[in-house]
């Protein structure tokens, strides 16, 4: 086991401020960073009138960054060459690294997914989101504990190399998202017959009455077209609803309330029997109208999802129910049975290589945690 050296996090870095007073008739570049180590992502330029009385901070290239009100979830980056000149808010706390006791690389797999973050939490008071604030002062005390310079450097040097393979997996994967969306838009763009939704659905929910002393399977619908997604069992005496719809395989249902921002889905067979509120209603697929596929895929078109953008009523986003009705007038590319399954067919095969993707993704999450682990146990 490599031997460690107990340090306070004030000896291994130093909280720098660079205070600037923006100039009128500038622009500037403000910083973010993402979570679990995923690194910064640049603002909208603003003029120096937005940003007036705001107190913000010059970024250096080489500082350690923390986000304040989420380096509890692994908010942490090192700022490069293209930060240079760019500002944060007074959120963003820079540090500069002590390189004779510190590798500022290591660091960085340190605080977002190693023991450092342990640090991190318990310097972040409260339950969550914006109440778990970082305190300088409180982590500035923290210990912890360090290999050699040399050793950082190695883990470090492994971790990079590691952690860059598993992003361009995950860039490759959003490309591949990408083709499959501009696949779909092209195939529906071309069809040429448009016909309300009420030519292919026939409205058709399955209430039951809800029983105190019986359990309910429960479901939701994910937005952009992504999908029923199971709830937890729910017992009859807690919740609100006095019925419950029941789904069947096969059927088209939607959210009033997020049908706007496209939740909606044809039901696959492992959720049949399934419970959801009175706010999702469904409809039976007409066969000989549309084929249950073809109506799988056209759920998750973004097309769809535009052209729903609107068929909200009330104000505000939570408000903009997309009632039966609208739904149902909806115009939607809907060819010939035959030219349905050729269309089926050709996205069928880009979906199941996409999701092939997604496997390879969510194993790459494992890997990177694994990485991680071994890191800092010494195994790597």
């Amino acid at each position: 086991m490599t031997e460690l050296t107990e340090y306070a996090v004030e000896d291994v870095m130093t909280l720098v401020r660079r205070p600037i007073t923006p100039a009128t008739g500038e622009t500037y570049c403000e910083i973010g960073l993402r979570s679990f180590g995923k690194g910064v992502f640049h603002k909208d330029p603003v003029a120096a009138e937005e940003i007036a009385g705001k107190k913000v901070f010059r970024i250096q290239p080489g500082d350690l960054i923390f986000s304040n009100v989420f380096a509890w979830e692994g908010a942490v980056a090192i700022a490069s060459e293209r930060e240079s000149g760019m500002i944060g808010s007074h959120r963003f706390m820079t540090h500069q690294v002590n390189t004779k006791v510190a590798d500022a690389r290591y660091l960085l797999h340190y605080f977002y997914g190693g023991p450092g973050l342990n640090a991190v939490r318990s310097a972040s008071p409260g339950s969550a989101g914006r109440n778990r604030t970082l305190g300088a002062r409180t982590f500035a005390a923290k210990q912890i504990h360090l290999p050699s310079v040399t050793e950082q450097r190695r883990i470090a040097k492994k971790l990079d190399a590691a952690m860059d393979s598993i992003s361009r997996v995950v860039q490759l994967k959003k490309d591949s998202d990408a083709l499959v969306r501009q696949h779909a838009d092209a195939l529906f763009g071309s069809i040429k017959e448009q016909r309300p939704l009420s030519s292919a659905l026939d409205e058709s929910s399955d209430f039951v009455t809800v029983s105190p002393e019986k359990t309910y399977r429960t479901a939701g619908i994910l937005n952009r077209g992504r999908g029923l997604f199971h709830r937890p069992t729910i017992s009859g005496n807690e919740t609100k609803y006095p019925r419950y719809n029941q789904l069947k395989s096969h059927q088209f249902v939607y959210s009033k309330l997020f049908g706007w921002e496209g939740s909606l889905a044809v039901v696959p067979e492992d959720f049949h029997g399934i419970h959801v509120s009175h706010e999702f209603p469904t409809f039976d697929i007409d066969p000989e109208v549309a084929d249950v596929s073809y109506m799988t895929h056209l759920a998750r078109w973004d097309g769809l999802h535009y052209r729903l953008k609107d068929q909200g009523s009330g104000m505000g986003s939570r408000r903009q129910r997309v009632n039966v009705s609208r739904l149902l007038a909806t115009e939607v590319p809907l060819p010939s049975l035959p030219e349905q399954r050729r269309i089926v067919e050709r996205l069928t095969l880009t979906r199941r290589v996409a999701e092939a993707g997604a496997r390879q993704v969510a194993d790459m999450d494992a890997l990177r945690k694994g990485l991680l682990d071994a890191a800092f146990s010494g195994r790597l």
